[in-house]
């Protein structure tokens, strides 16, 4: 467990200054997926049925576009 922030930074530092720019090699038994979005909602329920939903999505550059749907 964590006590704070300033020791969540202090362990990052740590561990930058340990690896310097080196690739960080993970267990054999790690796994995972890598997901690539090409968009993602967000809803958020409010009084009155009058939720916010922002989407974003991905562009050809890379970038995000932000907008509100109706709810």
């Amino acid at each position: 467990m964590i006590s704070g922030r300033a020791e969540l930074e202090s362990r990052q530092k740590e561990l930058e200054e340990k690896y310097q720019g080196r690739e960080v090699d993970w267990p054999e038994h790690w796994g995972g997926y890598r997901l690539a979005a090409e968009r993602i909602e967000f809803w958020k329920g409010r009084i009155g049925r009058l939720h916010d939903r922002i989407v974003y999505e991905r562009q050809a550059d890379g970038s995000w576009s932000i907008k509100r749907l109706a709810p």
